[in-house]
C-alpha cells in the first residue's frame, strides 16, 4: 500500500513529523514499512516551459521531429522523438546544462541524424513525476512561457510503502492509515466532504435492483448520476493516483479509484445507457457463460462466480473487474454508480479460478468495511457533482441484506496488563481503545465491554485488544523481563527427545532434514492419492488457493522438494522430514498424527566410481528399504516386515506397505514417471512414510546384553534357480523353517538374471552362517542341517539348486 504523505496529511496533521518519525511510528506499531521514496525533481532555473513554434519531420528519420521552441526570449532548435509534439503546446523545455533527474544525465547541444539539437522537451518520467510516460508532458494549464517548471510542479513527494498484513483491511486506504497515525499522535481525524445536490427524477426512475444471491452479496447500493462532463480528472487528484500507482484514465473511472484508495471502498461505474432492461442483476453466472473483461480477455464463467447483469447479459465479475460492454468510454454522460458488499470467499475463490487479481479484489478478499458502502458512494458522488458537473437522481438504491450488529468484546484489565507485563492504569487502557474508534459499551470497574467498529474486523477476542493496548503503547516502551520459576516442569518431555534420537540417526545415514508447510493445495494432494480426499481437513479462509488444504502426507512436498533439486542439478540428495499429517473423521472430527518420509535422489548409495551408472530400480527401492530397516533396527522398534501394496503415486508393481510388529504403519516404493516428469527426472525417486509414535514406541529400550561367541561359526553357500515371483522374503522364512536351531543367519550374496536362465526366472546366491554357543560344530552336524534346507527349497519353492 502506497502512502503519499502529503495526501496523508489532509486528514490528520502529520507535517511536524520527519519522514523517519513517521516511519518508526507505524512499524513500532505493528505496521512494516516497507520503503521510502521521494518522488518529483528539485527543479533549477534550467527547466522552463517552452513552447514549440513549430514542429516539422526530421528528414533523415520516420519518427524524429525538428521543432522551433520559444523559452520567452529567444528560440531553439530541438529535435524530439515524442509522437505527441506538435506545434502550439506547451511543454517542459530543459536548455542545455539540464540535469535530467531520472537518469542524471546533462544535457548537451548534440547533432541527431545531421541536426543540430539545443536543449530537451521532456517527459513526466523524465523528470520523476511519474513511472510511465507516453510522450513529453503537456502543460494543459496554458503557463506564461519561461516560466520556470518548479513553479508548476508540487514539491518532490514523500510515499511510504506500506506491507499490510492480511488481519489488517482498513489500513488498505489512505483514511484508514491516517486512522492509525490520529490514535498513535493522539490527534483528531479529518474526513473528507460528502456534500452534493440532488435533482430531478427519484433514482427509481433510473434503475431496478435485485439481488438473487444475498449469501454472496449482502449489499448493494446504486446512485444515477447524469450530464457528466467525462473529460480529463484535475491534475493533481491525477497526480494522487500515480503516486499510488495507478495510471489516470478519465474522470470518472479516476474518482471510483481514488475513493477506493482513499476510503478502502472499491467502486464501479457502468455506462447507463449500455444497461438493458434498465436493471441490475445480482446473480451467479451460468455454467460456460462468456465475458470479456475490460482487460481485454474473454473469460468463461461459472456457477460459482457471482456477476453484475442487466436483463441480458453479465456486465461485470463482481468485486473483481468490469465488463468490456458497459466501461465507461468516451462521450459517457449517464452513469451507475456501484458500491456493494461482496462476500470475501467468494471473491477470493473467483478470482483464483481466473487468474485475476486487482487492487478491487485485493480489498474484497481480506474484508471491506461493513458499513462502508453508502459513505463511499457519496464521496464519489460529491466529486464527480464538483468536478465532472455531474446531475445526482434523487436518493440512492439501497439493498442492504446484512444480519450485521457490532462485535462487543469484553476486556479484564488485570489480565491486560499481566499478559503485556507492564502496569497499565484502566483509564488509560480505555482512552487508548477509545483513540481506536471503540466505544466502551459498559464498564464494571474491574473489566469493560466494548463495541469494535465496523472496519476493524480483526478484533474479535479479548486477546486482540490487549494486543491493541500493547501496540499503541508501542512495542519499543515494553521493557524486557527475564522470567523466573523456582521449580521444575512436571510436563513429559521424552517425546522431543525421542524425536531428536530420530533425528541424529536419520543424520547419521546421511539424510537432511527438510521443512515444509502444513498447508498445500489439494491438487498436489490429489496428485498422490485421492482416495481419502473427503477426510482433508480444508481451511475456511485460506491465504492462496495454493494452500488451502492442511496435508494428510508427507509425500507430495517430499518430491516436490527432491524435484526442485534435480532440476537445479543436483546430482543426488537424501532428505528427510519430521511433521504432522491432519484429516477428519465421517462426524467431522479433527485430527493430526506425527510422521517421519524419507527420500531419495539420484546416486546417493553408490561410490565415487560407479556413480555415472543409471540407478535401477531394484537398486533405489533396496536404498530406501535399507534406511527403513535400519531406522527400525536402531531405535529398537520390533520386527519390520514388507508387503506388495498398489499405491497410486508409486510405480505399478513397486508399492510397498511397511509392517512394524504386524501392524501397518507406512509405504515406500518408487514415484511414478507421470509425477516426475515435471520435473524432467528419469532416474527412480525412491520414497518412504511412516507413522512416529509406533516407530519411537521402543527408543529408551536397553536392549539384552549377548555374551561374545567362544565357537567359530561355520559357513555354507547355496545357489539355485527360481522363479522371479518368489521373494527373499519367502526364501528366508523356507530356509528358517527347515534348518535346525544353529542356523545363525541368513544373507543373500548374489541376484543374476540373464537369457540362459530363462525368462520369469532368476539366479539367487546365499550365505549360510551355523553356529552353537557351547561347543563346535561338525561337519556332520552342518551338514546334516544343510540338507534338509536344499530339500525344502526344492520341495516348497520349486527351486533348481545348483548342487556343484
Amino acid at each position: 500500500m502506497k502512502v503519499p504523505v502529503s495526501w496523508l496529511n489532509e486528514y490528520v496533521e502529520v507535517s511536524d513529523l520527519s519522514v523517519q518519525e513517521l516511519s518508526d511510528k507505524l512499524t513500532f506499531s505493528g505496521i512494516e514499512v516497507e520503503g521510502i521514496e521521494s518522488v518529483g525533481a528539485d527543479l533549477d532555473d534550467k527547466f522552463v516551459v517552452g513552447e514549440v513554434l513549430t514542429c516539422v519531420p526530421h528528414e533523415n528519420s520516420d519518427h524524429l521531429s525538428v521543432c522551433s521552441v520559444s523559452d520567452g526570449m529567444d528560440e531553439y532548435q530541438v529535435v524530439c522523438g515524442a509522437p505527441n509534439c506538435r506545434a502550439g503546446i506547451k511543454v517542459p523545455f530543459a536548455k542545455v546544462g539540464a540535469v535530467i533527474p531520472d537518469g542524471g544525465f546533462k544535457i548537451k547541444k548534440a547533432k541527431l541524424r545531421g541536426v543540430l539539437s539545443f536543449g530537451m522537451l521532456c517527459s513526466a518520467s523524465e523528470l520523476n513525476i511519474s513511472e510511465e510516460s507516453d510522450g513529453i508532458m503537456i502543460l494543459e494549464s496554458d503557463p506564461a512561457t519561461g516560466t520556470p517548471v518548479r513553479e508548476l510542479l508540487p514539491p518532490p513527494e514523500i510515499v511510504l510503502d506500506l506491507e499490510v498484513t492480511w488481519n489488517r483491511p482498513d489500513c488498505l486506504s489512505i483514511i484508514g492509515v491516517a486512522r492509525e497515525f490520529a490514535a498513535l499522535l493522539k490527534r483528531p481525524l479529518k474526513m473528507p466532504s460528502l456534500d452534493f445536490t440532488e435533482s430531478g427524477e427519484p433514482v427509481e426512475k433510473y434503475v431496478k435492483v435485485s439481488i438473487e444471491t444475498p449469501e454472496m452479496c449482502s449489499r448493494y447500493t446504486a446512485r444515477i448520476l447524469t450530464e457528466v462532463k467525462d473529460g480529463a480528472s484535475p491534475l493533481w487528484m491525477q497526480q494522487r493516483l500515480e503516486l499510488c500507482g495507478v495510471r489516470a484514465i478519465s474522470l470518472t473511472v479516476d474518482v471510483t479509484n481514488y475513493v477506493m484508495l482513499e476510503m478502502g471502498q472499491p467502486l464501479h461505474a457502468f455506462d447507463y445507457r449500455k444497461l438493458a432492461g434498465q436493471s441490475v442483476v445480482v446473480r451467479c453466472a451460468q455454467d460456460g457463460e462468456i465475458m470479456e473483461t475490460l482487460d481485454g480477455v474473454k473469460r468463461t464463467l461459472d456457477s460459482s462466480m457471482l456477476v453484475i447483469a442487466d436483463a441480458k447479459d453479465a456486465l461485470a465479475v463482481a468485486g473483481i473487474m468490469g465488463g468490456a460492454e458497459s466501461e465507461i468510454a468516451a462521450g459517457s454522460e449517464h452513469v451507475l454508480l456501484e458500491s456493494a458488499l461482496f462476500d470475501p470467499v467468494s471473491t477470493k475463490f473467483t478470482a483464483a479460478s481466473l487468474g485475476l487479481a486487482t487492487e478491487s479484489s485485493r480489498r474484497f478478499e481480506r474484508g471491506v468495511d461493513l458499513d462502508l458502502a453508502d459513505l463511499a458512494s457519496r464521496r464519489a458522488t460529491s466529486l464527480l457533482a464538483e468536478h465532472g458537473g455531474a446531475k445526482v437522481a434523487v436518493g440512492v438504491i439501497d439493498c442492504d441484506l446484512r444480519d450485521f450488529k457490532n462485535q462487543r468484546t469484553p476486556l479484564r484489565f488485570d489480565r491486560a496488563r499481566q499478559v503485556i507485563g507492564v502496569d497499565i492504569s484502566d483509564d488509560a487502557m480505555i482512552e487508548i481503545l477509545r483513540d481506536l474508534g471503540l466505544i466502551v459499551e459498559s464498564n464494571s470497574g474491574g473489566s469493560a465491554v466494548f463495541v469494535i467498529p465496523s472496519y476493524r474486523l480483526d478484533l474479535t477476542l479479548e486477546a486482540d485488544l490487549i494486543e491493541e493496548i500493547a501496540r499503541m503503547k508501542g512495542f519499543d516502551n515494553i521493557p524486557g523481563v527475564v522470567l523466573e520459576s523456582g521449580s521444575v516442569s512436571t510436563l513429559d518431555d521424552g517425546f522431543f527427545y525421542d524425536r531428536k534420537r530420530c533425528r541424529e540417526v536419520l543424520t547419521g545415514f546421511g539424510f537432511t532434514e527438510s521443512m515444509h508447510y502444513s498447508f498445500l493445495s489439494a491438487g498436489e494432494l490429489d496428485a498422490f492419492d485421492k482416495r481419502s480426499s473427503e477426510f482433508r481437513a480444508v481451511i475456511p479462509n485460506p491465504v492462496s488457493g495454493d494452500f488451502g488444504v492442511l496435508r494428510d502426507s508427507l509425500l507430495p512436498q517430499m518430491a516436490a522438494s527432491l524435484g526442485r533439486n534435480a532440476s537445479r542439478q543436483v546430482e543426488s540428495a537424501a532428505l528427510f522430514e519430521m511433521g504432522r499429517v491432519f484429516a477428519k473423521n465421517s462426524e467431522g472430527v479433527f485430527s493430526e498424527e506425527e510422521r517421519v518420509s524419507l527420500g531419495i535422489m539420484g546416486p546417493f548409495g553408490r561410490t565415487e566410481i560407479t556413480r555415472r551408472t543409471p540407478v535401477s530400480n531394484e537398486e533405489a527401492l533396496l536404498w530406501i528399504k535399507g534406511a527403513v530397516e535400519n531406522l527400525v533396527n536402531v531405535l529398537h522398534a520390533g520386527n519390520v516386515n514388507f508387503k506388495l501394496n498398489d499405491h497410486p503415486a508409486m510405480e505399478e508393481g513397486w508399492g510397498v506397505d511397511i509392517i512394524l510388529n504386524k501392524k501397518v504403519i507406512g509405504c515406500m516404493g518408487l514415484v511414478t514417471a507421470k509425477l516426475r516428469h515435471q520435473w524432467r527426472m528419469t532416474l527412480p525417486m525412491p520414497m518412504a512414510e511412516l507413522k512416529l509414535e509406533p516407530l519411537l514406541a521402543g527408543v529408551n529400550k536397553v536392549p539384552a546384553v549377548k555374551p561374545v561367541p567362544a565357537y567359530p561359526a561355520v559357513n555354507r553357500d547355496i545357489a539355485f534357480i527360481s522363479d522371479s515371483s518368489i521373494t527373499h522374503r519367502d526364501v528366508v522364512k523356507c530356509i528358517r523353517k527347515a534348518g535346525s536351531v544353529e542356523l545363525t543367519k541368513i544373507a543373500i550374496f548374489d541376484i543374476f538374471i540373464s537369457k540362459e536362465i530363462g525368462k520369469g526366472k532368476r539366479s539367487l546366491g546365499y550365505t549360510l552362517s551355523f553356529r552353537s554357543l557351547e561347543r563346535t560344530l561338525t561337519d556332520h552336524e552342518v551338514n546334516e542341517s544343510f540338507t534338509k534346507i536344499i530339500q525344502a527349497l526344492k520341495d516348497d519353492l520349486k527351486v533348481d539348486v545348483r548342487e556343484a
